[in-house]
């Protein structure tokens, strides 16, 4: 048992970090993890591409013997990876595999590509302590320095591009968009809709709301603020904090590996649609019930329109297609407490 369980998946290739090519995608963040100040954690990697890289850990490139925290590097559990196996998104199905591995009294989600300071667990065990789930927010580097919004800034996505041109004026460092609200306060509490990133819980709510919709892993987006959603429904509103002293730094990165994910694939469904629906029937528990018809009914409508769907054939199969069938039909119905047991 330990204090936090830190869970992390992957399925980026393993030097995708932008102006670092020689830099492993987990470098930054094993490093920042040897300098902690707080030492009661255990790290769970979920990893869709353990099967072409199984010694991540046994000394390719890291060796877990030699660390001074706890490893575990994992497959996708065979329960939850359908739409892995489809080379679709997975997140959810990821990040659950991690909950049932994890031991730890709270839960501490990072990503790969990510540093972040020697103190950064002590904050968040500090604030948890305190009665907090604590949020972070995060600052780009590309090439190991900050990243400004220029003329000359190209960012790797498309999409990251038009939100950037949004959301920052010229010579802005690239931060997280709560930066702002974050700076002018100090400290503030968070709406679920901004629980996303770099979040943690406790393992007690995170079994309570039944991990992750996988509901929503065809598509890419939107999972944590599903997950913020149905923990502020479920009793946890007013929890999420965020400091501006608790940060960090996201290394920019390519996409994710194409050995996992499929990128000649349009959207099955809108996972914005399907957050609604959740919201609409105050369904914080998920993976234990049925879609009803009028559940399908208003999601399909919903993702015809603005904001889900950008033009008329947006999504495969125009929602009436097999893969929609398969998606409104394949229930995911299971009991992570139950499935911890059983490991």
């Amino acid at each position: 048992m330990h204090d936090i369980s830190i869970i992390l998946v992957t399925a980026r290739d393993d030097f995708s970090i932008i102006g670092l090519p020689e830099t492993h995608i987990l470098g930054p963040c094993i490093e920042s993890l040897r300098n902690q100040t707080f030492k009661d954690f255990e790290l769970v990697v979920v990893d869709s591409l353990i099967d072409i890289r199984p010694n991540m850990f046994k000394g390719q490139p890291f060796q877990k013997d030699k660390l001074s925290f706890d490893v575990k590097h994992v497959p996708v559990h065979p329960n939850h990876r359908f739409w892995l196996d489809r080379k679709m998104w997975n997140f959810c199905g990821c990040l659950n595999t991690a909950i049932i591995h994890s031991e730890g009294e709270l839960i501490v989600k990072l990503d790969d590509c990510s540093q972040f300071k020697e103190d950064y667990l002590e904050r968040i065990w500090e604030s948890y302590q305190s009665g907090y789930f604590p949020l972070a927010w995060h600052t780009k580097y590309r090439g190991g320095k900050q990243v400004y919004y220029t003329q000359d800034y190209k960012p790797e996505l498309k999409q990251q591009a038009e939100s950037f041109s949004k959301a920052y004026d010229m010579e802005d460092p690239i931060r997280d968009t709560r930066w702002p609200s974050v700076k002018q306060q100090g400290k503030m509490i968070a709406p679920h809709n901004w629980f996303y990133g770099y979040s943690s819980y406790s393992t007690e709510a995170i079994l309570k709301v039944n991990g992750y919709d996988e509901n929503m892993d065809p598509t890419q987006g939107l999972d944590d603020v599903d997950m913020g959603s149905r923990l502020e429904m479920a009793g946890y509103k007013g929890l999420f904090l965020l400091d501006i002293d608790l940060w960090v730094i996201e290394h920019e990165h390519k996409a994710m590996s194409k050995h996992a994910i499929s990128y000649d694939r349009k959207p099955v469904v809108c996972n914005y649609a399907h957050y609604l629906t959740s919201r609409k029937k105050n369904r914080w528990r998920a993976n234990s019930y049925k879609l009803t018809e009028e559940d399908l009914e208003f999601i399909k409508e919903e993702g015809r329109r603005p904001p889900c769907s950008p033009h008329p054939d947006f999504y495969e199969d125009d929602m009436e297609g097999s893969l929609f069938k398969t998606w409104a039909e394949r229930e995911p119905m299971f009991d992570l407490r139950e499935e911890r047991l059983e490991l």
